[in-house]
């Protein structure tokens, strides 16, 4: 569970380093305090009602409060994370000068990567705003306030769009949901993440959701448009690309290690997701990269 914002502060920040496979055990949101966090290390997938999308190392991620969202991990990277929790009177002085609409543009847009050049600027914020917390300065909160809206007019004015952010050989696109997702199908899409090497079965992924597989299979296409087989393909599809890209293994161990019994079968599937064999997408990325 995260870590819970103090009821007698405005503002709350700490650099947290965890396993690779930690994991939100349930559905969280905030109530009346924002969060915006940077990535220092770590691949995560983060699934609310109206989207998922993917974290990566650099990234800044912002969560508006009564969002309901919950993590996974995505890859075994540490994670490794500044996360700051703040009222909307600490940055009273920002939504003055600007209207109380700047935070709802702030935060329209959940995951944010900057141009190269500004990533070493976004992660001294944290690292400094991390020390001053920390510090027994007579002048923290000032302090702090000012650099949070600096930090806030920043991720606004030099982040990328979504568009150009997205990297299809790091999975960071975001996938809007059409239908929102009702916290069962959530749950779900965090058990299927979690188990996809085992080829879990629609009844007994249904089971764990408390439907009946006919209903839960109705449900799951009417909310992401698809039936759970594409789905779970989808999935481990998406597993097999990054262990392609960001590993040596052996395409058969790859098969394996995604819940493929035969090579043959991961590389028909694959090819049918991306026009590419396995080692015709790993051969095309080493060509990009020289």
């Amino acid at each position: 569970m995260s870590f819970p914002m103090p009821a007698d502060t405005s503002f709350f920040i700490a650099k947290r380093s965890m396993d690779s496979g930690y994991e939100m055990p349930t559905l969280e949101a905030a109530s009346d305090y924002y969060e915006i966090g940077y990535l220092l290390s770590g691949d995560r997938l983060t699934i609310t009602p109206d989207c998922s999308y993917a974290m990566h190392a650099d990234m800044v991620g912002t969560m508006p409060p009564f969002i309901y969202h919950r993590t996974i991990p995505l890859s075994n990277a540490p994670y490794n994370t500044y996360l700051i929790k703040f009222r909307p009177e600490f940055v009273k002085p920002l939504t003055d000068s600007l209207g109380q609409n700047v935070l709802e543009e702030i935060y329209s847009q959940l995951f944010n990567r900057f141009p190269q050049s500004m990533d070493s600027r976004i992660l001294l914020y944290f690292q400094e705003m991390h020390e001053i917390f920390e510090s027994d300065s007579p002048y923290r909160v000032f302090r702090l306030q000012c650099m949070l809206c600096d930090l806030l007019l920043a991720v606004l004015n030099d982040r990328l769009p979504n568009d150009a952010a997205d990297d299809p050989h790091q999975n960071t696109s975001q996938v809007i949901h059409k239908t929102p997702l009702t916290p069962p199908i959530i749950d779900a899409i965090y058990y299927i993440e979690q188990h996809y090497q085992e080829n879990p079965s629609l009844e007994t992924v249904a089971l764990l959701s408390g439907y009946s597989a006919s209903h839960f299979s109705r449900l799951f296409h009417a909310q992401l448009e698809r039936s759970y087989s594409e789905y779970l393909t989808k999935i481990r599809i998406r597993h097999a690309q990054d262990l392609l890209l960001n590993t040596k293994k052996s395409v058969t161990e790859i098969a394996l290690e995604t819940g493929y019994l035969h090579t043959g079968n991961l590389s028909e599937q694959f090819k049918q997701q991306t026009g590419m064999t396995p080692l015709q997408y790993r051969k095309s990325y080493r060509h990009q990269r020289t």
